[in-house]
């Protein structure tokens, strides 16, 4: 797999329901620090392992965050609606919750809805939402707009290279995923494999520093 050589990083992975079973202290005892969790896709479908990969990731002592599968068919207010009820808050301790952006969003609609999503679950949780995306995407499909800049990023970049290759509005990553295919003591199944862009300390100071508002009702 690539290694960074810029600076230190943090070994991640993130996961859903297609990683079936998952020994999380077998993960947690491989080396990986944390993981992004599968919690809702669209405006109807929550993961049906979310809950126990979330509790079950915990225990093992991994930081972890949930991430949304966004699908630019639907309500941007409802698919934040269904995240917010379906993580419900966030703890001490938690990675930032993650936009997953995959499917193409026509322009017309484009920033409206990424932003209407990231917006309304910032103010619910009072917690800059990560971007995840791939660099094609953020020119292609987001033509690089300047308004997402202030949110960290998270690039998936299959390459040998060592660094993903950074978009603009973004002038570095904070989280790449640089496999989807690979491997890990504890998961059956292959598994998306990430670097967070620092060291564990700084890792640690990026997650939420104290419990933040609960979600406002919907």
């Amino acid at each position: 797999m690539p290694v960074p050589t810029q600076r230190p990083t943090v070994a991640g992975i993130d996961v859903s329901y297609y990683q079936e079973t998952i020994d999380w202290p077998a993960v947690a005892a491989s080396g990986i620090r944390y993981a992004f969790l599968k919690a809702t896709e669209g405006a109807a479908s929550v993961d049906r392992s979310f809950a126990r990969n979330r509790a079950n990731a915990a225990q093992a002592g991994l930081l972890r965050g949930a991430y949304h599968f966004f699908a630019p068919d639907c309500s941007a207010a409802a698919q934040a609606s269904l995240f917010l009820r379906s993580v419900g808050k966030l703890d001490p301790g938690d990675l930032p919750p993650v936009l997953d952006l995959w499917t193409n969003i026509a322009p017309s609609q484009r920033i409206r809805l990424v932003t209407e999503w990231l917006e309304t679950v910032e103010k619910a949780l009072l917690v800059t939402p990560i971007i995840y995306l791939s660099p094609a995407f953020a020119v292609e499909i987001l033509q690089n707009d300047p308004a997402l800049a202030r949110h960290p990023v998270w690039l998936a970049h299959y390459t040998e290279a060592a660094a993903p290759r950074i978009p603009k509005p973004w002038a570095s990553w904070t989280f790449w995923q640089h496999t989807h295919g690979g491997r890990t003591p504890g998961i059956p199944t292959p598994v998306d494999l990430n670097w967070f862009n620092g060291t564990l300390d700084q890792l640690h100071a990026f997650v939420v520093p104290s419990a933040p508002a609960a979600p406002a009702a919907s």
